[in-house]
Formats: structure tokens, sequence, C-alpha cells
């Protein structure tokens, strides 16, 4: 793996954590990525050198990272959502996207996790879990028809309509 620093804010920096095939210069997490450096935040993003780890893997390699780089942020997208767990052992606030929430463990996480936690989801994606999403009391950014990658295939204003809105959201979790 191998990590790259944007910004120069002093402290704790924000986390990000890459999909199975989503990486942290895909539209999504750039988008977000671009957010927290606009906001003041160091940033560090995680990049897969030879391949993302096994599902089953990933809540070591997410509590290694905290262990080491003690952010005060965690954004991750789908396979590394598998760390919520962790994150909300610790109390971490995070940005998730498409989280697997259908995972029981992940699932439960997210209704125990940090009061600063923002969910985001499309309703065409067959792993967001809305009823879980909602029911978990924390902030839920819904996009209707969105799918797994947050996108509208074949419709590239919508999709871009909807980045607009996850940056919206980003902006004022990181406000607040």
């Amino acid at each position: 793996m191998r990590i790259v620093e944007e910004g120069r804010a002093r402290g704790a920096p924000a986390l990000v954590l890459p999909g199975r095939g989503y990486d942290v210069d895909q539209p999504v997490l750039r988008a977000v990525r671009d957010e927290l450096v606009v906001a003041g935040r160091r940033v560090l993003a995680l990049s897969w050198a030879q391949g993302p780890p096994r599902p089953q893997d990933v809540p070591a390699l997410v509590r290694f990272l905290l262990d080491d780089l003690r952010p005060c942020l965690v954004v991750a997208k789908s396979l590394t959502t598998l760390g919520l767990p962790v994150a909300a052992d610790r109390g971490l606030p995070g940005i998730w996207l498409t989280p697997l929430l259908d995972r029981p463990d992940v699932g439960l996480a997210a209704a125990r996790s940090h009061p600063r936690t923002l969910l985001v989801g499309g309703t065409a994606d067959p792993l967001w879990d809305r009823v879980l999403a909602h029911e978990s009391d924390r902030e839920v950014l819904e996009l209707d028809g969105a799918d797994h990658a947050l996108e509208h295939p074949g419709d590239p204003v919508r999709t871009a309509e909807d980045l607009a809105r996850v940056r919206t959201a980003v902006r004022g979790f990181l406000a607040d």
C-alpha cells in the first residue's frame, strides 16, 4: 500500500481509504479529498500497491492504520467500510461511502458509530440498506437511482449533480 499526503494543516489527519476497484482518485473520493483540503484538513490517502486486501483482512488493516496514523476522521469506500466497526469502537467520526450495510457487523456498527457519522449510498446499489441507514440515527445522504459507484450509468449530468450533492454534504459535515 501507498499513502499520499495532501494539505499542510497541523494536527491529526483525515484518513481516506479506497474501495476494492475504486481508488482514491476516482470521482467521489477525489471530491471528498478536495473538500477536506479546502476545509483546512491534512489528508492521508491510501492506495493499493498490489491489489486490495481480502474482506476478512480489512478490520485488521484499519486497526493498524488507526494505531499508526492516529487520524481524527476516517473516509472509506465500499470494501474499506468493513473497518466501520473498528472506527466505531474507537469513537472516530467518519464518512462512509457506499457502506456494506448488508454485513451485520457493519450495519450494527453504523448505529453505534460516532454521532458525527455520514453514510452515503445510492438506491440502485444492491448493497445499500436504506432502512438500516436511516434507522442508524446518523446523517444520511441517499442518492436516488445511484449505483454502487454513486453514479448513474448513461446519465453524466445526473451523476455530476449527485457528485455536487456529495460535496455539499461533506462540506456541511466538516463545518459542524
